[in-house]
């Protein structure tokens, strides 16, 4: 049965956040300028008044002189969320927007995030990552880990898995991924990428007449870690990490991962190119494009493979209803500001999976298409609440979450 990817809902908090213009400010910090609506900048964000509760952080009060408009915060928000999978979801999200010590304007702002989320099925999500990026974007530092308990859905590999072959299974996972990655000129980033992944206690649920359910020919779940060890290569113009409205991004991340304690090793590729502009025949809209694509070789454990859809691309399909060795996927965002904080989306995709190149089909197309709306939390450093509506022939799916899809 296809399921909705996720519907989260940031309830009365949040709305108390986006609609109550309280910031508290930091006396090492100047008055900012006039906000301006979403979506609409074309300059790049130098400073951050926030609609939002913002927090005054200390640890970070000495920013740059040269910087003085710019203003750190921290937004801790309350949450309640749902998913098909896991019922009711409480827990409380913090994001943080940031310049270290010492970074002027041509420093874009790092950012944070932290979550912690308890579920009425009994599952716990700890998670927190950040882009860190250093005075004069001398590095760039991409961590993101953590460890949850969550039971979920998946299919076997293949580009016409039937649903009929949905298995819910039950794992305890550690993660932590990492790309440290050095300026080397004119917008080009390189440096080591590192991927760990532990997983133990899997288990696949019982059909209900109480039997084990069988599985899958390939790509089985069992106890494994994955340990892989890169190299990153980007070329980013964006000018902004949240919210680009201008540049273009280009990713290509390498990562061999040995034969260790249940895995017996595979190679994985990731390619990532975006681009940002305002074509002169449609004022005041900003188009965004993304190709993203990962290809893998050798024996890859069941949560590796590489999936087709979910919140950030190919909206509408449960993210995973399609795996396989190979996944290539494409996507045109158009984004319209409306009015005030305000701005509207539309959105189409297409994409598909495959084992071996030869048995690449276009037999079980795949496309996706949707539309949403914007709120921006922070018009001088946009952070965008995003809500989408997505659906294609294998499903459909509602997401609310902060940051644009791309």
């Amino acid at each position: 049965m296809q399921r909705m990817r996720s519907v989260s809902f940031i309830l009365l908090a949040i709305l108390f956040v986006c609609f109550s213009p309280v910031v508290v400010k930091s006396p090492a910090h100047a008055q900012v300028q006039a906000q301006q609506g979403p979506l609409a900048a074309d300059t790049p964000p130098d400073s951050l008044q926030s609609s939002n509760a913002v927090l005054s952080d200390p640890f970070l009060e000495n920013a740059s002189d040269e910087d003085e408009a710019y203003r750190n915060s921290l937004v801790p928000v309350p949450a309640i969320a749902y998913t098909p999978e896991t019922s009711l979801m409480l827990g409380i999200v913090a994001f943080r927007q940031f310049k270290p010590a010492a970074a002027g304007p041509e420093t874009r702002a790092s950012q944070f995030f932290g979550t912690g989320i308890y579920t009425l099925n009994r599952q716990l999500i700890l998670e927190a990552g950040t882009t860190f990026i250093l005075p004069g974007e001398r590095w760039i530092h991409d961590v993101y880990g953590g460890y949850n308990f969550f039971p979920a859905q998946y299919f076997p590999p293949g580009f016409d898995a039937p649903e009929a072959d949905e298995r819910t299974v039950e794992y305890r996972r550690l993660f932590f991924r990492g790309d440290f990655v050095r300026n080397i000129g004119n917008g080009w980033f390189t440096g080591p990428a590192v991927n760990f992944e532990r997983l133990q206690s899997v288990r696949v649920t019982e059909t209900d007449e109480g039997e084990p359910q069988p599985l899958w020919s390939r790509g089985n779940p069992e106890n494994n870690t994955v340990a892989g060890l890169g190299w990153a290569l980007r070329k980013d113009t964006r000018n902004s990490i949240m919210t680009p409205l201008q540049g273009h991004y280009l990713e290509l991340t390498a990562v061999l991962h040995p034969a260790i304690a249940g895995s017996k090793g595979f190679g994985s590729l990731y390619l990532d190119a975006r681009r940002y502009w305002k074509p002169a025949a449609l004022p005041g809209t900003l188009v965004a494009a993304q190709f993203s694509g990962m290809f893998t070789a050798g024996d890859v454990p069941f949560q590796a493979m590489p999936p087709f859809g979910g919140e950030s691309i190919n909206r509408g399909y449960y993210l995973g209803r399609f795996n396989d060795h190979n996944v290539a996927q494409l996507q045109l965002e158009l984004r319209q500001p409306i009015w005030w904080r305000f701005g509207a989306v539309a959105f189409a995709s297409t994409g598909e999976v495959w084992n071996r190149f030869t048995d690449f089909s276009l037999s079980n197309p795949k496309y996706a298409g949707g539309a949403g709306f914007r709120f921006d939390l922070n018009p001088r450093d946009s952070l965008n609440v995003r809500i989408d509506y997505g659906f294609g022939p294998h499903g459909s799916g509602l997401y609310i979450t902060l940051g644009e899809a791309f």
